[in-house]
């Protein structure tokens, strides 16, 4: 860090201009290739994959995405045909569409009993993340061209889940404006709150831009930009947040500016470093899932995380030797010189880490027992997709699934496809026996006969279910499909059928990601663990981070259950109750294990530091809290924030992250941090540093 320090000192204005010159190149090469994100999901060798495959080679190369339009009678009486012929024309004659069906053909199925709600497919040709909200409001706008009191239109399908983005530029800007406010009270220097926004939302830019070039190359999901974005501010600015403080330290310790961005790097930069690739490390972990949907949010945060941490490590102390001693201009007087008279050992960080030291037994117990009690909740984890019912009252998406659920049942907003495949000369007929199998079962709607494509080598049976596709009664369904009526209908023929669709997708998913999360965890604890070792020379530490890390998570596993699938967030958040989605746990673990590492690290190698100095454990504890507790609670209020700010945006995944992240990290700067991690190693003594020497002589020594 020392040979850094002087490349940045000596070239600080060659630095600034080259991050402004990479947030010009990167945003040009976005302006001009632009983004290809996607929702679409595939679990290679799953039984929903292959009929999803099956369908693709049936029908033609090009690919279509659908929607549904929900018709529903205004004033009681039965929807006419020619009521809804002019807007089905309409839609039909837009160039992107492919298809349209009428819900008065002959063969439909698609209106309701009583004749009053009836709904129509649109297939839409080449349907990506860049024109969809576009090609949607077009739509919308063919649809609504003629006055249709007596008709209700609604729209659900393509984007359903979505549930658009226009909360999102809203939520990064209250996040900024509150990280701000904080950071004014932290630092009471406007300049000083400043740099590290400005910092962190440059290293943001130019990782959005990266992010969009990345997925031209990639499939990328539709939330994971929102998501890194999430993740990078956070970080971004608590990570320049760590190095100005430690920088003003300095001056106040009457040293030479040059002198304080070597020592703040040294010390802060390098725990920026280790936290930040901590974070990466678990989040790239994803890849061991194999499930190529979360490759790319892995990839999406991981360079959020990269660039905000090279922006915190070379942007910032290069602005910092620009401004010097002005880091502390435009002061709040009060509060500035009261920050300045403050010493570590006389401030309130030092009575209360003097308190948990009087008191350490009974501190850890108290701390534990709200851990456990937040854990509970999560054991009763449902995994699954939330359906449109979950969606904002006043959406499209969700108005139109209620009137389905009203019209035809829940089961019509999520429809299972069987897909046979049917070898040359194969008796087809067994397709009749599951048919009449299939009307039979109680848990069944309605099923639409076999339609035979590709010269009858592959045909479709559309089974619409009585429940919901988030309902566990939909998932035993799947199961008892492809376990017991599949299998006792085709006997012995060479016919094979797969129970294919979204639900079913989002079905297999879950099991997948279930059975493969123990091994996940272990993984990550285990090179966590190791990296730990190296890192502070020591087993305990690592031991105790690593289960108290783990502790916090499953706590804010607890109250996203409490929130999401127990439903008792509908008052503040909108959605109802309903399964967690499946992939969250995994994504969430990992993120969630990265980032409470940051903390462990700023706390524990500030204790490191003045033990390593005095050779005496309480008062290396103590002192450590007392200079690092403000700046690890201004650093989460911070991160807490920026995450609470998401959970307010409109999609229900994105929601999930904002609550479990901003949950874990409450938790973690409170319970963890500033109380169970001093209240052990004021227990253990001398033996939080203990290391046998054989390993001690086999290890790295990384300094931090």
């Amino acid at each position: 860090m020392s040979n850094l320090s002087r490349i940045i000192i000596s070239r600080s204005k060659f630095i600034v201009l080259f991050w402004l010159l990479a947030l010009i190149v990167t945003t040009l090469l976005n302006t001009r290739e632009g983004s290809a994100f996607t929702d679409s999901l595939s679990l290679p060798k799953s039984e929903s994959q292959v009929a999803d495959d099956l369908l693709a080679n049936a029908h033609s190369a090009e690919e279509l995405d659908s929607l549904q339009i929900v018709f529903s009678s205004r004033n009681k009486s039965p929807l006419k045909q020619e009521e809804l012929r002019h807007i089905i024309s309409r839609i039909g004659s837009l160039t992107f569409v492919d298809s349209i069906t009428s819900p008065f053909d002959p063969e439909s199925q698609a209106i309701s009993k009583d004749g009053k709600i009836a709904f129509s497919t649109v297939n839409l040709k080449n349907l990506n993340f860049g024109n969809r909200n576009e090609r949607i409001e077009k739509i919308i706008s063919k649809a609504s061209q003629e006055k249709h009191s007596k008709v209700q239109i609604e729209f659900m399908g393509a984007n359903n889940q979505s549930g658009g983005e226009s909360g999102s530029h809203t939520s990064e800007l209250i996040a900024v404006i509150a990280s701000l406010f904080i950071l004014l009270i932290t630092f009471g220097s406007l300049t000083a709150a400043l740099i590290p926004i400005i910092v962190a939302i440059t290293g943001l830019l130019i990782a959005s831009n990266l992010v969009s070039l990345a997925s031209n190359i990639m499939s990328i999901a539709t939330f994971a930009p929102i998501l890194s974005t999430l993740i990078g501010l956070g970080v971004g600015i608590d990570y320049a947040l760590f190095i100005v403080s430690r920088f003003r330290q300095s001056l106040r310790e009457s040293r030479s500016v040059d002198e304080s961005i070597v020592i703040s790097l040294k010390t802060s930069g390098r725990a920026v470093i280790v936290a930040g690739l901590i974070v990466c490390l678990s989040v790239l972990g994803l890849f061991s899932v194999g499930i190529e949907f979360l490759h790319g949010v892995a990839i999406a945060t991981s360079i959020s995380v990269l660039v905000t941490m090279c922006a915190a490590i070379t942007l910032l102390p290069a602005f910092l030797k620009l401004i010097g001693t002005r880091i502390n201009s435009f002061s709040i007087p009060k509060r500035s010189r009261k920050i300045s008279s403050k010493g570590p050992e006389n401030t309130g960080w030092q009575r209360w880490a003097s308190l948990i030291q009087r008191h350490p037994i009974k501190w850890t117990f108290s701390a534990s027992f709200i851990l456990i009690l937040l854990f509970i909740p999560a054991s009763s984890m449902h995994l699954g997709t939330a359906d449109a019912g979950n969606n904002p009252a006043n959406s499209t998406s969700r108005k139109a699934y209620d009137l389905m659920a009203k019209g035809f049942g829940a089961g019509f907003a999520g429809p299972l496809t069987l897909v046979a495949s049917i070898p040359v000369g194969a008796d087809s007929s067994v397709l009749d026996n599951l048919y009449a199998q299939l009307i039979q079962d109680s848990d069944i709607a309605q099923v639409i006969p076999a339609q035979y494509l590709d010269s009858k080598k592959v045909a479709v049976i559309t089974v619409y279910p009585k429940s919901a596709p988030q309902d566990t009664q939909t998932d035993s369904l799947i199961t008892r499909l492809r376990e017991v009526t599949i299998p006792d209908a085709l006997q012995s023929s060479p016919v094979h059928v797969y129970v294919g669709g979204a639900v079913a997708t989002f079905f297999d998913i879950g099991i997948v990601l279930t059975d493969k999360l123990p091994n996940f965890i272990l993984s990550i604890l285990f090179l966590s663990f190791l990296m730990l070792v190296i890192v502070f020379r020591s087993i305990l530490i690592p031991l105790k981070a690593v289960f108290m890390n783990l502790f916090a998570i499953g706590a804010a596993f607890g109250v996203v259950v409490i929130t999401f699938q127990w439903g008792w967030g509908e008052g503040f958040l909108g959605n109802k109750g309903g399964p967690i989605e499946s992939y969250l746990p995994l994504t969430l673990f990992a993120i969630l294990f990265g980032l409470s590492m940051d903390y462990e690290i700023f706390l524990v190698s500030r204790i490191q530091e003045e033990w390593q100095r005095t050779g005496d454990n309480s008062q290396s504890v103590r002192r450590g809290l007392s200079e690092t507790g403000g700046v690890i609670t201004s650093a989460a209020a911070i991160m807490f924030s920026v995450f609470l700010t998401f959970a307010f945006g409109q999609e229900r995944i994105i929601k999930e992250f904002g609550i479990g992240l901003a949950t874990a990290v409450a938790i973690d700067a409170t319970l963890i941090r500033m109380i169970l991690v001093p209240a052990l190693m004021q227990l253990w003594g001398k033996a939080n540093w203990w290391l046998p020497k054989g390993l001690a002589r086999l290890l790295p020594k990384v300094k931090i």
